[in-house]
């Protein structure tokens, strides 16, 4: 059978389209009564230059921009100050680090307080690893696998990958928008095909983009099960060779209640890599731990 959930998310986006306009006019019809309280007043019309500068592309524009951003972006370097927030740490863990990204999905993260290694991240875009010199141990598994509590992971390198590559997100997938006063909010859905006829769409991932900047501010992305698997927000984009990087990004499993903050400086992007960079060498005297 055909599932019907796309045609009620477009029958939502056309109402909301028909009714995005409804803020403006109120601010506006209470900017032209006359209040005794100017900072009011004021807070209003900053409100009001806010909505005038809205833009209005179709939701080809809008896609288009978010996957022509990212074509001429191949790789990325840059030094990053680190905070970890989990369960079994007590209040929060900060370090420095540095991390080398490689699109479409290869990435290594590699964090050091007082001149020591306090972890390794490395995902190849097939397997990933984590290493813990102070557990000893190596963490790993398939990338883009289900994620568990029990993992003792609560970090995954290809999540980060994913995060920082979201122009990828629409290929082979179905999408479509919603129009909101302030920003867009963009649905991705897997297609699932069963039989001759079948089809089923699955979650995959969330898009929230700023109506004036025009930027990703939100992703969120979901496992097979419709559940959040991991959700990202992201701070003030910086400008290198004509594409936006953003300058943070907070990462949360929820899962596993693990939230990553990074904070990047120095980056440097389409640098040729060397590529031993992204493959895994076992540190001598620590355990394999396979999971998923």
């Amino acid at each position: 059978m055909f599932n019907c959930k796309p045609f009620l998310y477009l029958t939502l986006l056309a109402f909301s389209l028909s009714t995005g306009c409804a803020p403006l006019k109120t601010i506006k019809n209470k900017l032209s009564i006359r209040d005794k309280r100017p900072a009011i007043n004021e807070q209003l019309r900053e409100q009001v230059v806010y909505f005038d500068n809205i833009k209005n592309p179709s939701f080809i524009q809008v896609k288009e921009n978010i996957v022509s951003e990212g074509l001429n972006f191949k790789s990325l370097k840059a030094k990053v100050d680190i905070t970890i927030e989990s369960p079994e740490i007590e209040g929060a863990f900060r370090c420095n680090g540095n991390l080398v990204l490689e699109k479409p999905e290869k990435i290594r993260v590699i964090g050091s307080k007082l001149a020591s290694t306090v972890f390794d991240m490395l995902s190849d875009g097939e397997d990933f690893w984590y290493y813990i010199p102070k557990e000893k141990k190596v963490y790993t598994g398939k990338c883009k696998a289900v994620h568990s509590a029990n993992d003792n992971v609560h970090i995954y390198p290809d999540d980060i990958a994913e995060f920082l590559n979201y122009d990828k997100l629409f290929e082979g997938r179905f999408a479509f928008m919603e129009t909101w006063p302030t920003f867009w909010s963009i649905h991705v859905f897997d297609i699932h095909v069963f039989g001759k006829k079948g089809k089923n769409f699955v979650p995959y991932s969330r898009l929230k983009i700023d109506r004036i900047e025009n930027r990703v501010t939100e992703l969120t992305l979901f496992n097979e099960e419709s559940i959040i698997k991991a959700h990202a927000t992201y701070g003030d984009y910086s400008i290198i060779e004509n594409h936006g990087i953003p300058t943070a990004i907070q990462i949360t499993w929820p899962q596993a209640r693990t939230t990553l903050n990074m904070a990047f400086k120095d980056l440097i992007i389409n640098e040729t890599l060397k590529p031993e960079i992204f493959q895994f060498k076992k540190p001598k005297r620590a355990d394999i731990v396979k999971i998923n």
